[in-house]
């Protein structure tokens, strides 16, 4: 189905459900901006926008497609993603920031106090290292699956990006317990924080693209998320980031619970 039959089509059904742009918007998550150029037929829509909007719709989009041969038909397996995969990330996610305040906790006293410390303090920094990884990857895996859904390869890349920051900083955090020049580490974390903070402002990005599909909070999470990168990518503001970090998580597991509605209503 080519424009602009589509757009008078949905045009046509948003009418039937005697529903205005604006509370369609409101339902589906769907900007009125793009709605009303969809409607028009100054866009073609990607095909994951126009599942949004018939969802919204109470619409399946076998029944809206009639016309076998349509070029805009797409695979479905994306959408029919098993939708525990993203709860599980959203806990992930949980366990990840818990994680991470209890790492940074533990490297405040480390600069701050005694360099060496005992072999089981040594032995949880670890434990609690390798878990905030585990969990870092669960949770990225709910947004690469959100990437496919919603077809945002950039979020893809960003996850993946992010994964290998958050797992090359942990090895170096290991690394650092038998340092005893303190001096030497501000280097490679210098270097860290700048590749971090950019990653993080690519992710953020991304996740701002999800606003159709998933919302404002799709677009506070990216806002925060190239906040944490602008204040990584100066080093000397590297502190502020820890501060970001919190909200940003919680936003970005807010996402993934909306994600899972989203997946757990939608036909299979």
């Amino acid at each position: 189905m080519h424009q602009p039959e589509l757009g008078k089509r949905l045009t046509a059904l948003r009418k039937e459900k005697n529903l205005t742009q604006e509370e369609l918007a409101e339902k589906s998550h769907v900007s009125v901006r793009t709605i009303q150029r969809i409607e028009a037929g100054q866009i073609v829509p990607r095909m994951s926008t126009v599942k949004i909007l018939l969802a919204a719709l109470g619409e399946s989009h076998e029944s809206f497609f009639t016309n076998p041969t349509n070029t805009m038909k797409t695979k479905t397996s994306s959408i029919s993603a098993n939708p525990n995969t993203l709860l599980v990330a959203a806990v992930a996610g949980a366990i990840y920031l818990v994680a991470e305040i209890i790492l940074g906790a533990m490297d405040v006293a480390w600069f701050t106090g005694e360099k060496h410390w005992e072999l089981w303090t040594n032995l949880v920094y670890i434990a609690l290292t390798l878990v905030m990884v585990v969990a870092y990857i669960l949770f990225a895996r709910g947004f690469i699956i959100l990437s496919s859904v919603f077809e945002n390869p950039l979020l893809k890349i960003g996850s993946y990006l992010m994964i290998g920051v958050v797992t090359g900083l942990a090895i170096l955090d290991i690394s650092s317990l038998s340092t005893d020049d303190v001096e030497m580490l501000w280097i490679p974390y210098s270097a860290a924080a700048v590749i971090g903070g950019v990653l993080s402002i690519i992710f953020g990005i991304a996740l701002m693209r999800l606003q159709d599909g998933m919302g404002e909070m799709s677009r506070i999470a990216g806002m925060l998320e190239i906040a944490m990168g602008c204040t990584l990518i100066t080093v000397v503001l590297f502190f502020i980031s820890y501060v970001i970090l919190v909200p940003a998580v919680v936003v970005e597991i807010l996402v993934l619970f909306r994600g899972y509605e989203y997946l757990s209503k939608s036909p299979s």
